[in-house]
């Protein structure tokens, strides 16, 4: 006898149903919907380790991109069914077309695009938009028939929610069986084959000789595979012959909540995976049991949550649960009462703690003993060893910062950079405050993703460990690299991952590109990580005297080859030299040692007097000068007075001012010299001149602080009182004296 059993994926009201109908049928075999060639690794559901939501992962071996996750949460029929299996020690078998056969039709598909081997031909005849809407949602249809906005609301509602009998799986069978002959949909072939292994199982099982099978699939596969008898099995055979399998790996990997959720893209999903658990283990004080969690997390965050807060809020869910004549309040009218009560109507407040509230912060366990790739291992001994274990188990993204004179900070670091590398994108790093001093300090932004099993597994290939297959991975890079800028990047992030093994040959890959590099652009992008290199090398313990040779290559070249490459800019990149010009001054200051400055200070003073070069340069390349003291203020001001003279092209001269003042104004406000011949250049020019200049003036002095442009405001109301003052002084005796010699220089009468 067989009996088919249609559920929900993740329905806690079809799990329970499920439940009872097996404890009264007593089958000697289930049959259940999954992947077959990962069902040696059901065995390992009974352990007391695994904690669901858990995933199995199956996987090409040989290309990682093609894999499929089947996850499980404790509310999800399959995964209880499994368990009431294991624990009755009857056969749990999966019947669902392996994953290898799906790789092998969609490999013969790539081999013979013009063979029909997955999407059937179709009659070419068109539809209307209701047909087609009603094709790709028929249990949308049902759902509009009984008053419902959408098919999984409706679903919910009658066979989540409710304590339903044994008897409502029959009822499930009827209403898809009609479903499917009524609206005659054309099934791709994929579900055709789907199906028809299904079928096939179903069979050998027959023929294994058990007597009493539950089958457990999907509630619209139910029909098809309760009338088993109107199928023949040449049919079946006939779809699934000639396809060839690609060999395919499984494994058990931790999941959660939030991949669980509709929201994260899922199929398969359920809007509130959280809901659904306390429903699963509580259903008759769900309501009392949510709106207790609500509370909670408005006292995390300091806001008013009392338990008459609660009372009201799950009175008012439940009145709104009758008036819309449902058996339970659901998610939608939890969800409205909460907003009224606790947030006064204001949904915004509800937003701050949706993701828990909603989705859940749930991430599951594997135990250690289930098998996995060497990697997997020496990383979980490295999360143990950097103290990361918290955050390797938590949904929520978490900011940590490490002081990197700690050991396990220094370990965490190490693994986050190596990480880093393999491409598994646990934690970014965030910028540490210009306020820090030192280099010991780091800030990452950690938020573990299940997905990342498959990375690490992925990166197997390039060793058994986190810091060897960081390593290799490093080598085959620099072998790789042609970009000087992209290869000093994979040098700092070497170091910082502390892969000693990997830097001879990326310092020697360094030196050749270097060498042959001609671009000074590129010279200067790559000497900063270099120079921070040798800056953080004793912080973290790090040997970097192999550096310091290519950095003393380097310099020279750059100041050699910089004035020349000043000369004749484009106006659109001579913003972007700027900055890098800047940068490099930083860099080669950093690393104090006087004959690297001396030549690159002259490098500076040779710019400043080359012709044809972009006067933002200019005045940049003096101000660098100027800070450092090798230039005076008179000399300064001579080259100012010079460049803001009258008759000089305006732009050119505002462009200068952008130089010469970025980063700060405080030159100006202690130099009154210079204050002078900035507020004569302004006071003599035209008012159109003036209007056209005033974008570029705007972007020089809104790069200055608060307090620098209030007295540079003073400044200017000073000296514009002093001017009217010393008008009213005017003598005019004295300029009656002078006045006939004037007219005779000017040749008047």
């Amino acid at each position: 006898m067989i009996t088919t059993f249609g559920i929900r994926h993740h329905g806690p009201g079809s799990t329970k149903s499920l439940l009872r109908a097996l404890n009264n049928l007593e089958p000697d075999c289930l049959l259940i919907e999954g992947v077959k060639d990962a069902e040696a690794l059901l065995q390992h559901v009974s352990n007391p380790g695994m904690q669901p939501p858990v995933a199995l992962l199956t996987y090409n071996p040989k290309d990682f991109s093609q894999a499929i996750y089947s996850p499980f949460a404790e509310f999800s029929p399959e995964w209880q069914a499994i368990k009431y299996g294991l624990e009755k020690n009857i056969s749990v078998q999966f019947m669902d077309l392996p994953h290898e056969v799906v790789l092998g039709i969609k490999k013969q598909e790539a081999e013979n695009p013009f063979q029909l081997f997955g999407e059937e031909e179709t009659d070419g005849s068109k539809s209307s938009s209701e047909d087609d809407k009603l094709q790709k949602d028929p249990l949308g249809y049902m759902a509009e028939i009984a008053g419902y906005s959408d098919s999984e609301r409706w679903w919910e509602v009658t066979f989540e929610e409710r304590e339903n009998p044994d008897e409502i799986f029959p009822s499930i069978i009827q209403i898809m069986r009609v479903l499917r002959e009524e609206l005659q949909r054309p099934d791709p072939l994929m579900e055709k084959r789907r199906e028809a292994f299904m079928r096939e199982t179903m069979r050998k099982t027959i023929k294994a000789g058990y007597e009493n099978i539950a089958v457990i699939c999907g509630a619209w596969h139910s029909p098809v595979l309760e009338d088993l008898a109107k199928y023949k099995a040449s049919d079946d055979k006939k779809l699934l012959k000639g396809i060839r399998k690609v060999k395919t790996k499984s494994t058990w990997v931790p999941w959660s909540y939030n991949r669980l959720s509709t929201q994260s893209g899922y199929g398969a999903g359920v809007i509130s995976p959280a809901w659904y658990k306390l429903l699963y283990t509580n259903r008759k004080e769900v309501g009392v049991r949510w709106m207790t969690k609500v509370a909670r997390l408005f006292r995390e965050k300091d806001m008013d949550a009392s338990s008459a807060h609660v009372i009201e809020a799950v009175r008012l869910a439940e009145t709104l649960a009758s008036i819309r004549q449902l058996p339970i309040a659901g998610i939608g009218e939890m969800y409205e009462a909460a907003t009224s009560i606790f947030c006064e109507g204001h949904e915004s407040q509800m937003e701050l703690i949706q993701s828990k509230l909603i989705i859940g912060d749930v991430m599951g366990k594997v135990p250690p003993e289930i098998p996995v790739i060497p990697l997997q291992q020496d990383f979980d001994k490295s999360v143990k060893s950097a103290r990361l274990t918290k955050e390797r188990n938590s949904t929520d993204e978490i900011i940590k910062e490490l002081d990197l004179r700690t050991e396990s900070n220094l370990r965490a670091s190490h693994l986050l950079h190596r990480l880093d590398l393999l491409g598994i994108k646990w934690g970014q790093t965030k910028k540490v405050s210009k306020f820090s001093k030192g280099q010991f300090k780091e800030i990452w932004k950690l938020l573990w993703k299940p997905d990342y099993a498959l990375n690490i597994i992925s990166a197997g290939m390039w060793g058994n460990s986190v810091y060897e297959a960081s390593v290799n991975f490093v080598k085959k890079k620099t072998t790789e690299i042609e970009n000087l800028p992209e290869l000093t990047q994979l040098v700092e992030t070497s170091l910082k991952a502390d892969l000693t093994d990997a830097i001879p040959n990326l310092v020697k890959r360094l030196r050749d590109l270097s060498a042959l590099t001609t671009d000074v652009e590129k010279l200067m992008m790559a000497l900063r990580p270099l120079i921070y290199a040798i800056r953080y090398g004793s912080t973290r313990k790090l040997d970097v005297s192999s550096l310091e040779r290519v950095i003393n290559e380097m310099i020279p070249r750059i100041c050699v080859l910089l004035p020349n490459a000043c000369v004749g800019v484009n106006e659109d990149f001579t913003k972007d030299l700027f900055e890098k010009i800047l940068d490099t001054n930083h860099s080669i200051s950093l690393m104090d040692d006087e004959d690297h400055l001396e030549s690159w200070n002259k490098t500076l003073d040779q710019i400043t007097r080359l012709q044809n070069v972009n006067t933002l340069l200019k005045g940049g390349c003096l101000r660098m000068l100027f800070d450092k003291k090798i230039i005076t203020v008179p000399d300064v001001a001579n080259e100012m007075y010079l460049m803001l003279s009258v008759g000089n092209d305006t732009t050119s001269a505002a462009n200068w001012l952008e130089g010469f003042l970025h980063g700060s104004g405080l030159l100006l406000i202690h130099n009154m010299d210079l204050w002078n011949i900035l507020d004569k250049w302004v006071d003599e020019m035209s008012f159109l001149t003036f209007q056209n200049l005033i974008p570029l003036l705007r972007r020089t002095f809104s790069e200055f602080s608060a307090p620098e442009k209030e007295k540079m405001l003073e400044l200017a109301k000073r000296e514009k009182v002093s001017f009217s003052k010393k008008e009213k002084e005017f003598e005019r005796r004295r300029g009656e004296v002078v006045l006939p010699t004037v007219k005779l220089l000017l040749g008047l009468k």
